[in-house]
């Protein structure tokens, strides 16, 4: 019989680490994002490219996990790039860069991006960020989400645009996930805000979305705005919905 010790712990199993291809043609950044990647537990880069073309020929050599690609690059830029990995449904795409503009982030995720984060972001959202692309989250920063609602809100007028047949309602709980959505909160951060397990708050997204009748966390998003079910806004929401549920 093995008695199980400090010296002699359970044996962990073996859990393959996390392949990630980083493209970047600002030579500073890309060695800095792949050693942040290198230092994290369970990951590993095993390509680097300076532009789209050198990064679509990584994706072919090494069959990456995740993506994590700068949009503004030469000789195909990111949005392209995400567009081709489009062939390899089972590589995410994670856009990481300087650039928040509503056409860029719209571009990037009409491509097909699993996330969209700014290149301010601290180096455990990034990292967070492609762990959470792998079990299918769309990850985008704060940032972004304030962007996307605002530009739905521009495009409405300011006023909200309701369907013909009336919006559908959430329960308390979806709707107090979907305000903590629109204030630009990860899973993790709206399960410590509600003091509820990050699966419960995946079933209430899921939900959310089954009754709006969207597929992922930013159409639920652009369409809780557009109907005027939640506002964007960001900052910590506790006071806003105590005692709502």
């Amino acid at each position: 019989m093995t008695i199980l010790t400090a010296e002699n712990p359970m044996p962990q199993p073996n859990v393959a680490p996390i392949r990630v291809v980083v493209a970047d043609d600002q030579p500073l950044m890309l060695r800095a994002l792949a050693e942040l990647i290198e230092r994290a537990p369970q990951m590993e880069v095993v390509g680097r490219a300076s532009h789209g073309v050198e990064a679509l020929e990584q994706v072919q050599a090494t069959e990456p996990d995740v993506v994590l690609t700068d949009l503004d690059m030469p000789e195909r830029n990111g949005v392209e790039l995400i567009e081709d990995l489009q062939a390899y449904p089972a590589i995410k795409t994670l856009a990481l860069t300087t650039f928040s503009s509503t056409d860029w982030v719209i571009a990037a995720l009409q491509a097909g991006a699993s996330g969209y984060l700014v290149k301010d972001a601290a180096p455990d959202e990034i990292v967070d960020a492609i762990r959470q692309v792998l079990t299918n989250t769309m990850v985008v920063s704060p940032a972004v989400v304030k962007l996307l609602s605002q530009h739905v809100i521009n495009q409405r007028g300011g006023a909200a645009n309701p369907p013909p047949g009336g919006v559908p309602q959430l329960n308390d709980r979806e709707q107090a996930v979907v305000e903590l959505l629109a204030m630009g909160m990860s899973n993790r951060e709206i399960a410590d805000e509600l003091f509820l397990s990050e699966g419960s708050v995946k079933l209430q997204l899921r939900n959310a979305c089954q009754k709006l009748h969207v597929r992922d966390r930013v159409q639920l998003l652009v369409r809780a705005v557009e109907w005027g079910i939640a506002s964007p806004r960001l900052g910590k929401g506790r006071q806003h919905l105590a005692g709502r549920f």
